[in-house]
């Protein structure tokens, strides 16, 4: 019996001659491999499908040796995404931290499934630098997960009067000078400040935000380091990080 999926490719790789294997995320079955049939075919109807960013609904039956997809209709390719090259580091980073990612319920992967769309879609359709919305994404990623960065008080003793901020790299967390230890790194009030801008600014204003000179660049790493800490999971983000 087929079922029908509202999905994003978050990656492809080839399989025999004219077909391709894609890995499929959506709300209803999380991530999966699915397989297209005879789309490397220069005429093939389901062509589109195999593209990385592409959304749709796709048409998935059960076959012999494994799922594969019968029907597909685009809701959106993000095609321009793919003819920009800091759009496309960009939204390449964010299939990448979906790839990685492992879901603890089916609420949290329906909010982290929303959140993919609208990321893509203002880098793919909005005046914003790129930047700010990955680290906007990725910030959300963690409060999502229950596992916020940004906070106005010391993670570990609560206190809000501090002179200097620390993230600790073990917890994944903001502690002042008092509870700082050799796992900790200061975090610059620069840098603060943009993470309290972007963990504010909804996806749409963030046109309207100016952050310091390269605060982004630092907070990403930062982010990244994060991830890592809380999940256990490294992210290359080639093109950006390298």
């Amino acid at each position: 019996m087929a079922e029908t999926l509202r999905a994003i490719n978050i990656k492809s790789i080839d399989k025999k001659e004219k077909d391709k294997n894609i890995l499929l995320f959506s709300i209803e079955e999380g991530k999966e491999w699915v397989t297209l049939k005879g789309v490397k075919n220069p005429n093939a109807k389901m062509k589109l499908a195999q593209s990385p960013f592409c959304f749709g609904e796709f048409v998935i039956e059960e076959g012999k040796l494994g799922k594969i997809v019968v029907g597909f209709e685009a809701i959106e390719s993000f095609h321009e995404i793919s003819e920009d090259v800091d759009k496309y580091f960009e939204g390449t980073a964010i299939l990448e931290i979906l790839d990685k990612m492992d879901f603890t319920s089916t609420q949290e992967r329906a909010r982290v499934f929303l959140l993919s769309i609208k990321a893509l879609k203002n880098i793919c359709f909005n005046n914003i630098k790129p930047l700010y919305i990955l680290d906007k994404f990725l910030i959300e990623i963690l409060n999502i997960c229950g596992t916020p960065l940004y906070t106005e008080k010391c993670s570990n003793c609560g206190s809000k009067s501090f002179d200097k901020l620390y993230i600790n790299y073990v917890t994944g967390e903001l502690v002042c000078s008092g509870c700082k230890d050799i796992y900790c790194e200061e975090f610059s009030k620069t840098v603060f400040s943009a993470l309290k801008i972007l963990n504010n600014t909804e996806f749409e204003k963030l046109s309207t935000i100016k952050l310091a000179e390269n605060s982004e660049k630092t907070l990403l790493n930062i982010l990244v380091n994060n991830f890592k800490s809380r999940f256990d999971v490294y992210l290359k983000f080639l093109g950006i990080l390298s």
